[in-house]
């Protein structure tokens, strides 16, 4: 496939429209004060005080901008979905074809496990894990699953990926990325995404 016919094999500014809206641009810094102390102390150890001394501000300021730290995760979690959407097609720029996918795949993966906050919840706060597993993972999957499904029904119109059942493929990545956070694969991550999803994926 030429290089040329890439760049429309997933439509991933689609993909953005469909995520919550970003936080504006001057929450940033009180933002960035949130994503360190969830990185040092972790979340439920972290609280709005934690936030207005990393930032030098009063209490006030802090809970006015960004509200409870609750709220501050949410916020963060919106803000980095974006950047990671917006990251995603620097990273196409070698791969056509299903290699296409393996590459996102490997990038989300990649980019969750090394995230600070994500590193230090499943190091120091694995308590956190079981109530998102039992009550928010089903959610999440659904609504991360129907966000790509047109994604992937554009690239098996466009022949780059195999013809499936595109919303099921969609949870089949969706919950293969999630184990790999959770659990990572021994070796190279893209080796073994390859081996798991090209036999599936390339087009007969």
């Amino acid at each position: 496939m030429p290089r040329a016919a890439v760049a429309p094999v997933l439509p991933l500014p689609e993909l953005s429209a469909a995520l919550p809206p970003p936080p504006a641009a001057e929450l940033d810094p009180y933002l960035d004060a949130a994503a360190d102390c969830f990185a040092r102390h972790g979340i439920r150890r972290t609280s709005v005080q934690d936030v207005a001394r990393q930032l030098g501000v009063n209490r006030a300021t802090v809970y006015r901008q960004v509200g409870t730290t609750e709220r501050m995760v949410r916020l963060l979690m919106a803000r980095e979905l974006h950047e990671l959407v917006e990251f995603l097609p620097t990273q196409l720029k070698t791969s056509d074809g299903p290699e296409v996918v393996v590459e996102l795949m490997a990038t989300v993966v990649e980019y969750a496990s090394g995230h600070p906050v994500i590193v230090k919840v499943l190091n120091d706060e694995p308590e956190l894990i079981g109530p998102f597993l039992v009550s928010d993972l089903p959610q999440v999957i659904t609504r991360v699953a129907a966000q790509i499904t047109p994604l992937l029904k554009f690239a098996m119109r466009s022949g780059v990926v195999a013809e499936r059942d595109a919303r099921t493929t969609a949870e089949w990545l969706v919950r293969t990325a999630l184990t790999l956070v959770l659990a990572p694969p021994p070796g190279d991550l893209r080796a073994f995404l390859a081996e798991l999803l090209l036999p599936a994926l390339s087009p007969t």
